[in-house]
């Protein structure tokens, strides 16, 4: 019985010296713990000083598990930030998802008639955040074509031939989401989009089938309220020279948007 006892000893004493030199911080301990509470030999000892090699072995155990803890601690407060969280309040749309948007100020080149002021607007649908469609109109006045200043002839059309009109439908894709920073103090979150469709466009008493694509930007002031930018190209054919002519007819235009 005593043999058995001793042979149960010596094998969880062996455990306890492997687990306790484990670690680098506490391999000096264990070693001198581990010299001083356990004889040389283990063949022959009595029941006392057996369990006395067994409480030292379960004091440098404890010692090694105290002295990890207090480690652990010591990194913690090492490596966790006291930092102070500010509030940060992001404006998002409106989830109404409909937007109008009134042109306050824009251009339009017709091709060979010159620039000219734009007015219009347009409502729009987000479909989600990724797409939305829009129905749009627009309205200008042609200048002299480059002919009728060439030639000094009587103008080709009149005054109200020279009123233009358009309107489509298109479809857009806010491809990239970001912020735009306004003097540092001001940080404005966007969206750049991408966008075309189809429509028609009236003037000099015809009616041109007509193809619109854009790139536009859009900035969030407040939940309901935004500023956009917008350009285009409006590419359509007309007759007005005789012979067909397909035209690239540039607009820009700056708008406010509310959401509903």
């Amino acid at each position: 019985m005593e043999a058995r006892i001793r042979r149960i000893y010596v094998k969880n004493l062996l455990r306890v010296r492997l687990a306790a030199s484990g670690g680098a911080r506490n391999a000096h301990v264990s070693h001198i713990h581990s010299a001083s509470c356990v004889p040389a030999a283990t063949t022959s000892l009595p029941l006392a000083t057996i369990f006395r090699n067994i409480a030292c072995a379960l004091s440098i155990a404890g010692f090694s598990s105290l002295s990890l803890a207090q480690g652990d601690a010591v990194i913690d407060e090492i490596i966790s930030p006291d930092l102070e969280r500010r509030e940060i309040r992001e404006a998002k749309i409106d989830s109404e998802d409909f937007e109008f948007t009134a042109y306050l100020g824009g251009i339009m080149n017709v091709e060979d008639f010159g620039s000219n002021a734009l007015y219009g607007g347009s409502l729009a649908y987000h479909i989600n955040e990724d797409f939305f469609m829009e129905a749009a109109y627009g309205q200008t006045t042609l200048g002299e074509s480059s002919y009728e200043r060439l030639s000094g002839s009587a103008p080709l059309l009149t005054e109200e031939e020279r009123e233009l009109s358009m309107y489509n439908l298109s479809l857009a894709w806010n491809f990239l989401p970001g912020e735009i920073f306004i003097f540092d103090k001001w940080a404005l979150n966007s969206n750049l989009y991408l966008i075309g469709g189809v429509g028609n466009t009236s003037f000099a008493d015809q009616e041109h089938f007509t193809y619109n694509v854009g790139v536009g930007v859009r900035m969030l002031a407040q939940d309901w309220l935004a500023l956009r930018l917008d350009m285009r190209d409006h590419i359509f054919e007309h007759e007005i020279f005789g012979e067909p002519l397909t035209t690239n007819n540039l607009s820009a235009q700056l708008g406010i948007s509310i959401y509903f």
